[in-house]
């Protein structure tokens, strides 16, 4: 820009210096707030390995991202559904087969994210925290055990978006089959 400016006088190589400095900054502010980065990228899954979520029950508490992977697992009496936004775990959920007799603390004691003294429903069918919630499956028919489901996020949430969520996931894994197949 030096060179273009030699043959003006200075006061005027100094209005054109920053005039084109000016124009410069514009253009990049400008592209720089043209489009913004959507939060998420990725659709947001309508289920969880399988049992039916809404979308904005599950959007709340997944981050932001381009990608997102669903990753099921299952052992003797518990079906997982880990899923991944860009390739780091973000959400757990399971659906566990529970001795006749347990409760909600009893099932809060060993999930992570919430834990048997955080808030609980006045009928104690669910415990949930920002992190966290476990809650009782309605299954007839199950003298010997009962089924619960848990859920946990690594992103901040508040604790109505974590109720919301798992209460549409114990009753949607009630109406799945799954109090027949576990």
């Amino acid at each position: 820009m030096e060179d273009t400016m030699q043959g003006l006088p200075p006061i005027k190589a100094r209005w054109a210096c920053a005039a084109a400095l000016s124009a410069a900054l514009l253009v990049a502010s400008a592209s720089a707030c043209a489009s913004p980065a959507p939060e998420h990228a990725y659709a947001t899954p309508k289920d969880l390995c399988g049992t039916k979520v809404s979308a904005a029950s599950l959007e709340p508490l997944l981050p932001p991202g381009k990608t997102i992977a669903a990753r099921p697992a299952s052992a003797v009496g518990v079906e997982r559904c880990r899923l991944l936004v860009d390739g780091k775990v973000v959400f757990s959920s399971s659906v566990e087969k529970r001795a006749a007799g347990a409760s909600a603390p009893d099932v809060a004691e060993s999930a992570i994210g919430v834990g048997p003294t955080d808030t609980r429903t006045g009928d104690g069918r669910f415990i949930y925290s920002k992190a966290g919630a476990v809650g009782r499956v309605e299954c007839s028919g199950r003298p010997d055990s009962s089924l619960w489901v848990t859920a946990r996020t690594t992103r901040p949430a508040t604790a109505a978006d974590m109720l919301k969520l798992v209460k549409e996931y114990a009753n949607s894994a009630a109406g799945s089959g799954v109090c027949d197949e576990l």
